[in-house]
């Protein structure tokens, strides 16, 4: 068994592109402050949902063309 952690959704990255890891970085961070600064509530709950959905269409628009 290896003491390495699991990898999360934000290690998938299979292009290696280096935006795609831009983006799931800067959500990542976003979504922390916001873990460790808002109340969990609702709100709270729409708000990391939504930035995850955001950093969903940003990869895929980094890839496909409209």
């Amino acid at each position: 068994m290896s003491d390495s952690p699991s990898p999360t959704l934000k290690d998938f990255n299979p292009s290696g592109s280096g935006v795609v890891a831009e983006i799931k970085q800067r959500t990542d961070d976003l979504m922390a402050f916001i873990e460790e600064n808002v109340p969990s509530n609702r709100h709270r709950s729409i708000a990391l949902t939504n930035y995850e959905q955001a950093a969903m269409w940003g990869v895929k628009a980094n890839f496909v063309g409209d």
